[in-house]
């Protein structure tokens, strides 16, 4: 979108209301936050920060838009994780740039290839080439590689190459005194196999080896997980492939006394030593194996409760605000990628009345973005997005934009040509007439009306006039729309009655619908004096305001005209010369 066109835009202004259009742009200039404008009447900046996510991320991909998505199911704890989303040199970067936080797991030295056609998980994989591209990972001082090693498991998604079929994946083994220590996982024509050698302690200082083979080739070109197990307190070791079991050693002999590596063993852990593929989501963590190794979340179902499981993502906006109370929404356009049997609400709530996060305001969820939107009048408003990917965690749906178009309710005009009546009846006392132009917003015509404000000097109003008495000693609005009146000569009069009556007004019905009249926005307070009668020999100054029908006390302050120039009034005074 062109920035500049933004700027130089102006809409038209309608009878009593502006246009607007609020635009959620993914599509950043420069990878900048996500960038909030307002084309009309002036362009506003969020950084993303503010945003409340939860599992969602913003997915940036040179070449292409941004989008708004999902988070990955990466692990959510852990000793270390490769995700290789990072420089091949800090491949422990993950996509939400968040380390574990193992600070006894470190990498010594890194070499491979960025591969962004085939992942597992972000957005690239590492791809190793034999010998020449490996990592070292420095695992001295960690428990989990230590001498009493609590039960830990090491997941490896990989997909094999066209040479992978044979390979060292993963090692780290010592020789001391010639015998050799420590895990090695290789593939033998496509087959995982596990080699454990000396780790495994019995009496008397003798050590014993072992090995898990699995009978299960791996498939080329696609990704498989290998999980190894290694249950420290059972003394019992699995290997597992894509969830399932193909390889287990147990030994509960009366004189194994236990598991662990050798004392101040400084070998690194060595990934990728000689392999010919890709790896992706790399992790070594406490307790058993995750099985469900999905992209994406997944289905879950609970076969006692007997209820399926998936909770999905969340983004949800801060709260807005319009320039005006009272806006309406007119129109939502997005762009987004829905795969299929996965989902994408869009949901809103909007209020005259500043709210936040966790006031009980509905949200209304948008059905249709062309059609039935909220009807709501609202000057502080929020949105939120739910994702939800296929049953299968494989796809996700995401959002490349999102804009709401609405109508903003602007404050009416001052009343024009605001004098004083040239014919108002001279025998009445304490009177004075007034003449004004009709305001032309429809909004004021009907269901709105006039407030006269008066004081002593020109600049301080000390009471206010908006209410008169009907012929059935009603309250209503005033109108203008007196006897002798029209549309260039609306008219009212005030006098010790009207003052009277607008100094004290009952409390009004405060249940009642929006486009009540005047009188029932009226709270407590307005039971108290608030003004004062005219006095024989004083000056008056006079001013008016027009307000729209959606004028209250609490909430809708704006929608109320500024005050007209003031115009005087001199009550005469009888004086007696007394000696």
């Amino acid at each position: 979108m062109d920035r500049n066109r933004i700027r130089r835009w102006k809409a038209p202004k309608t009878i009593g209301s502006y246009r607007r259009t609020v635009l959620i742009s993914l599509c950043f200039l420069l990878g900048s936050s996500y960038l909030y404008s307002w084309e009309v009447p002036k362009k506003e900046t969020l950084n993303l920060s503010l945003w409340k996510k939860i599992g969602v991320v913003e997915h940036k991909e040179p070449g292409k838009k941004n989008t708004l998505k999902p988070k990955e199911n990466t692990p959510k704890h852990g000793e270390l994780f490769f995700d290789f989303e990072g420089e091949p040199s800090e491949p422990s970067l993950s996509e939400a740039g968040i380390l574990f936080p193992s600070k006894s797991i470190s990498v010594v030295s890194s070499s491979y290839l960025e591969d962004t056609h085939t992942h597992f998980f972000g957005k690239k994989s590492a791809y190793f080439s034999g010998r020449r591209n490996q990592i070292h990972l420095s695992v001295s001082g960690n428990p989990l590689f230590g001498t009493h090693p609590d039960p830990f498991s090491i997941a490896i998604p990989l997909f094999m190459g066209e040479q992978g079929a044979n390979s060292v994946i993963l090692d780290r083994t010592v020789y001391v005194k010639g015998k050799k220590y420590g895990i090695s996982l290789e593939l033998n024509e496509g087959k995982p196999i596990l080699y454990v050698n000396n780790l495994l302690q019995k009496t008397e200082g003798r050590t014993v080896s072992f090995v898990l083979e699995s009978s299960q080739k791996l498939k080329r070109k696609t990704w498989e997980v290998i999980s190894l197990y290694f249950d420290t307190i059972h003394n019992r070791y699995v290997l597992y492939q894509n969830g399932i079991e193909t390889a287990e050693y147990e030994n509960n002999a009366a004189d194994t006394i236990g598991f662990g590596f050798p004392e101040n063993d400084s070998t690194p852990l060595i990934l990728g030593k000689s392999y010919y593929g890709n790896l992706d989501g790399f992790h070594i963590h406490k307790g058993e194996p995750v099985f469900s190794y999905t992209k994406f979340e997944s289905v879950r179902y609970d076969d006692d409760t007997k209820i399926g499981y998936m909770e999905g993502s969340l983004a949800v906006s801060p709260i807005l605000e319009t320039k005006y109370s009272n806006s309406t929404l007119q129109e939502i356009n997005w762009q987004i990628e829905k795969p299929q049997d996965s989902m994408l609400e869009l949901y809103f709530r909007g209020s005259n009345q500043k709210f936040n996060e966790t006031s009980h305001l509905e949200w209304t969820r948008i059905r249709s973005i062309n059609s039935d939107l909220p009807k709501q009048r609202f000057k502080y408003y929020q949105w939120k997005i739910w994702f939800r990917p296929d049953p299968l965690g494989k796809t996700v749906p995401n959002v490349q934009s999102l804009s709401f178009h609405y109508l903003e309710q602007s404050p009416p005009d001052v009343p024009t040509l605001f004098r004083l009546d040239p014919q108002m009846s001279k025998t009445q006392t304490n009177t004075v007439c007034f003449l004004w132009n009709s305001n032309h917003e429809k909004e004021v015509q009907n269901g709105g009306g006039y407030i006269i404000h008066y004081g002593l000097t020109p600049n301080r109003m000390v009471g206010s006039i908006f209410i008169k008495k009907d012929k059935g000693n009603e309250l209503r609005k005033i109108d203008g729309n007196e006897e002798n009146s029209g549309f260039r000569n609306k008219r009212f009069c005030i006098d010790e009655d009207t003052l009277i009556s607008n100094i004290y007004i009952p409390e009004g019905n405060l249940e009642a619908p929006e486009d009540r009249s005047m009188a029932d926005y009226v709270d407590v307070s307005r039971k108290e004096k608030r003004g004062l009668l005219f006095q024989p020999g004083m000056t008056y100054y006079f001013r008016i305001s027009a307000y729209n029908r959606y004028l209250n006390e609490w909430d809708s302050k704006d929608q109320r005209s500024a005050l007209s120039a003031p115009i005087s009034f001199s009550f005469p005074k009888e004086v007696t010369n007394l000696k």
